[in-house]
This record gives C-alpha cells, sequence and structure tokens, in this order.
C-alpha cells in the first residue's frame, strides 16, 4: 500500500531526532587518560552494527525473496496464458499468495526508494480503482508495456493483479476471463516483477545514478551523509516504520472495514486474503525489531531488540511479549475474515485484535522511540 500519508506524518518527528542525534554526537566526551573506549563509544558502535545488519541481513533478504516470488508468479501466469484452465489458474493465485507474504513482511520498512521512488505505489496502491479497472478492460485501447506503465497506482500493482486472478470474491473460474483480461493480466504480472527486481536493485547497487541506498543507510552519522547525518536518525528510521505499520494495521486496514462492517476496506478481499495480510505485517515489525528477514525465524546480528535490552531489559521483553500477544489475537479471528464481516464473533475478535496491535504501536512510540533518540 502507499504509506506517503503515514511517512509524512512522521517527518516531523524525524527531523527532530536528527537535531537530538546531532546535539548528542557534538556533546560527546572522552577521558584521554583511559586507552579503552567510553561507554558512548561502545554504544556508538552497537548503533552502527544495528543499522549495517539491518539493511543487509532484514531489507535486502526479504526484497530478494520478494523477488524470487514475482517472478515465480510471472511464470505461473504466463503458464495460465498459454494454457488457460482452472489448474493454471489456481496454480497462479497460489503463486500471488507466496508473493504476497515477503511484500506484507516488508511493510515495518517502507522507506528509502521504497517511497521516493514510487516503489511502494507501483506495487500495492489500494483500494483498487475497479470502475477505472473496468473501463480499461472494456476499452478499445491497446493494451502494450508502455500503456501499462502509465496506469495509475490503483489500476496496476498487487491488488489489480489480484482482482483479475480471483474476481470480486474469490471465485473466478477460467473461462470468466476474457482474453483481454489474460492479456491485461499478462502485461501487469511483468510490470510488477521489474517493479520488484527494481527495488532490490535500488537497495544493492542503486538506481537511476543514485548510491545503494543499503550504502547510505549503513553510513548513517558519517560526514556528507545528508540524508542520516546521525546514526539516531537513522535508528529512528526504522522504529518509525515499525510505529507507522502499526498504526496503518489497526486504524486503516482493520479500523475503516469495522466501521463499516463490510468487505469493502479490507486490504485483499478478492482473494479472501487479508487477514494473512495482517498477520504478515505483525511479523515485519516483529522481523525488524528481532533483526530478522522475511519467512525466517533466526535473528541475525544486532537489532533494535538489542539495544533495547541492553536500556531495558524488561521493556525487550515487554515488547517482544505483546508483538506475540497480537500475533495470538489475529490467529483466534475466523480466516477467512471476509465472509464473517457481520458476524458479531468474528468482529468482537477483531476488535481485540486491533487493540492488541494499538498496545504494542503505543509501547513502541511511548517507550523504545526515546531510547533510540538518545
Amino acid at each position: 500500500m502507499n504509506h506517503q500519508k503515514i511517512l509524512n506524518k512522521n517527518r516531523l518527528a524525524i527531523a527532530t531526532a536528527i537535531l537530538l542525534g546531532l546535539v548528542t554526537f557534538g556533546t560527546g566526551c572522552s577521558n584521554t587518560s583511559q586507552p579503552s573506549a567510553t561507554t558512548e563509544e561502545q554504544s556508538g558502535d552497537i548503533k552502527k552494527v544495528v543499522v549495517s545488519d539491518f539493511a543487509d541481513r532484514v531489507v535486502i533478504p526479504t526484497y530478494q525473496l520478494l523477488v524470487t516470488r514475482s517472478q515465480n508468479l510471472s511464470k505461473a501466469v504466463d503458464a495460465f496464458v498459454a494454457k488457460p484452465g482452472d489448474d493454471t489458474l489456481k496454480a497462479a493465485q497460489e503463486a500471488w499468495r507466496a508473493t504476497r507474504t515477503p511484500w506484507e513482511e516488508s511493510e515495518a520498512f517502507a522507506f528509502g526508494p521504497a517511497s521516493s521512488l514510487g516503489y511502494d505505489g507501483d506495487l500495492d496502491d489500494w483500494p483498487v480503482n475497479e470502475t477505472d479497472v473496468k473501463a480499461v478492460i472494456s476499452s478499445k485501447a491497446e493494451l502494450t508495456p508502455e500503456s501499462i506503465k502509465q496506469l495509475q497506482t490503483t489500476q496496476k500493482g498487487f491488488h489489480t493483479i489480484e482482482y483479475l486472478l480471483f474476481g470480486l470474491n474469490n471465485d473466478r473460474k477460467a473461462v470468466d476471463l476474457s482474453e483481454r483480461e489474460i492479456k491485461m493480466l499478462k502485461l501487469l504480472t511483468d510490470a510488477f516483477d521489474q517493479t520488484a527486481q527494481d527495488l532490490t536493485k535500488s537497495w544493492v547497487e542503486g538506481v537511476n545514478g543514485n548510491p545503494a541506498y543499503s550504502q547510505v543507510f549503513s553510513t548513517a552519522g558519517d560526514s556528507g551523509n545528508s540524508s542520516y547525518p546521525t546514526i539516531n536518525a537513522a535508528l529512528e528510521e526504522i522504529v518509525q516504520g515499525k510505529i507507522g505499520c502499526l498504526d496503518e494495521v489497526a486504524n486503516e486496514k482493520i479500523g475503516e472495514p469495522l466501521k463499516e462492517k463490510t468487505t469493502k476496506d479490507l486490504e485483499s478481499r478478492f482473494s479472501h486474503h487479508s487477514l494473512d495480510d495482517f498477520k504478515s505485517n505483525i511479523r515485519s515489525v516483529e522481523n525488524a525489531y528481532l533483526g530478522r528477514a522475511a519467512e525466517s525465524n533466526e535473528s541475525k546480528g544486532k537489532s533494535i531488540s538489542n539495544l533495547v535490552a541492553q536500556a531495558d531489559p524488561k521493556l525487550d521483553e515487554q515488547v517482544k511479549s505483546e508483538l506475540q500477544a497480537a500475533l495470538v489475537a489475529l490467529d483466534a479471528v475466523p480466516n477467512p475474515v471476509e465472509p464473517k464481516m457481520s458476524d458479531r464473533d468474528a468482529l468482537t475478535k477483531l476488535e481485540a485484535a486491533q487493540k492488541a496491535i494499538a498496545t504494542v504501536q503505543e509501547t513502541i512510540q511511548q517507550k523504545v522511540l526515546p531510547i533510540v533518540q538518545g
């Protein structure tokens, strides 16, 4: 989805953190009689490792998995195009679901090129503009890679592909797709795969003459790094990403459908995959906190958890416990949730999950953020 609104909301806080970081850096002191590093210097070294490990061991592996899955999705769609049938359609649907997981587990770090270069919107803007998508389908205009590129973000990406693959209510049959819809599906999937590759490349190698974003991020605090003048600025970017993701899940992805008590605002309603999206988003926050890549249970390197544990071990345990509580609460909601949006018991459980997510958001915002701000 498009995180620009949430990112803009956090800009002032980030700017404040940068200033705080500059003050902290400028007033650091040392004891010339002691040859070993001071506590402040040791802390700075750990912070640099946390930032570097986050780029190399969390972000990049997650995006690389996304590319692997997006290429599998492209191949599955190609197989459906070559031989349209319910079996090849089902394989393409499963490939879409598999691709969805690493993307949703990247939502806690949708900053950098994902935001500034528009990859987030091109991949996952929502809700789909059904009226305009149907207009493209019914149009006589030629469908080409260039015409697909010119579509609005709400006419392409994950959810337009989802609409074509699954139909309005997860009941699509191969015979339901017209030749034009099949061609559009093929072109949209190819464009999606290219965008996923470009996003990954932007972190690993750099694009459009820009340096690799992993390098920009990992050199936070170095002289001349205008994006992250201090280590604390990069650390806050990581934490603000978690806060923004939790806020979006609690107040938009779950909050809006709860208000209406209908499926129309559920993000992946065509495929009945919305609840799985919510879970993946919470795992994204957990991964970003513990230093794990998507679909991994192993923490690698240093993480925000290490910094928090160093400052307040009980708080670290609290955050981890609250993240698990949010996942348990989501597991209690009937899956898929789409057919249950008028069921009182299901809505009660969804409200409980929303509260659990809001709880961990408040903890991270009120207690973890000040730690990384220095």
